[in-house]
C-alpha cells in the first residue's frame, strides 16, 4: 500500500520528478471531463518513465469494467481508482487492485461501503456532479474512528497542500495521502517546489505518527 500519491499527473517529466522526490505512486486521470485528463499515448510515456520505481494508479469515473481492463492491460497498469458512482457489481468485475473514492460532502453509507469489493478507500471532497480535484479540505477530526470499522486502508485527499499535509496526517491518521491541485501551478501542471515540499512534509508526518 502506497503512502504518498501525486495525482493528476499529465507529463512524463512531472511523474519522474515526483517519484525522484519520494512519491510512492502517481495518478493518471482517464476521465475526459477532467482538466487533468491524460490521453493513452501520453499515459504510455508516463508509465514508461515511472517504471518499477513507484506505482501508477489509473483514475476512472463511471467507466465500464471492460473499458477499464482493456486500457490498463494495454498500458500495463495494475491499480485503479474508481472515482465515480461505480456499483459494487461493476467493481467486482475488475480484476485489478481497486481503490474506491468516497465523496465526503454527500451522506456516506458505511454499511454499503463495508461490503464494497475494493482493497482501499480514498476520502475526497466532492458532491453532486463533482468528482474530486476541487481543492476543498475535509473535516479531519474523527476520520480514523469512522473508517476503522471498514477494516481496509484509506487514503486522505481533498485540499491537501505542502502547508497542511503534516497536520492532516496527525489529525486524521490516514494510511496514505493524495494531492493534485495542492501541488500545481495550473491544472495538470505540477510545481516542482510544491511537489518536493509536499512529499517531504508528508514523510515527516508519517514518521511522527509512528512514534
Amino acid at each position: 500500500m502506497f503512502r504518498i500519491k501525486i495525482c493528476g499527473v499529465t507529463t512524463a517529466a512531472d511523474a519522474s520528478f515526483a517519484v525522484s522526490c519520494g512519491a510512492d505512486a502517481v495518478g493518471l486521470n482517464f476521465y475526459r471531463g477532467s482538466k487533468r485528463y491524460v490521453p493513452e499515448g501520453s499515459a504510455r510515456e508516463i508509465v514508461r518513465a515511472v517504471g518499477s520505481r513507484a506505482e501508477v494508479v489509473a483514475v476512472f469515473v463511471n467507466e465500464s469494467p471492460e473499458a477499464v481492463a482493456a486500457l490498463c492491460g494495454r498500458l500495463g497498469i495494475r491499480r485503479v481508482q474508481l472515482h465515480g458512482d461505480e456499483s459494487a457489481v461493476d467493481a467486482a468485475r475488475i480484476g485489478l487492485w481497486r481503490m474506491k473514492a468516497v465523496h465526503m460532502e454527500v451522506p456516506v453509507d458505511f454499511e454499503a461501503l463495508a461490503g464494497y469489493p475494493c482493497e482501499a478507500f480514498l476520502l475526497d471532497a466532492g458532491g453532486p456532479g463533482e468528482y474530486g480535484g476541487t481543492g476543498r479540505t475535509l473535516p479531519w477530526e474523527g476520520m480514523s474512528k469512522r473508517f476503522a470499522g471498514l477494516g481496509k486502508p484509506w487514503v486522505l485527499a481533498g485540499g491537501l497542500t505542502p502547508e497542511n499535509v503534516e497536520r492532516a496526517i496527525a489529525t486524521a491518521k490516514p494510511s496514505g495521502v493524495d494531492t493534485a491541485s495542492g501541488v500545481e501551478s495550473a491544472p495538470g501542471r505540477k510545481d516542482p517546489d510544491k511537489v518536493r515540499a509536499f512529499i517531504e512534509n508528508a514523510r515527516e508526518g508519517f514518521r511522527r505518527a509512528q512514534r
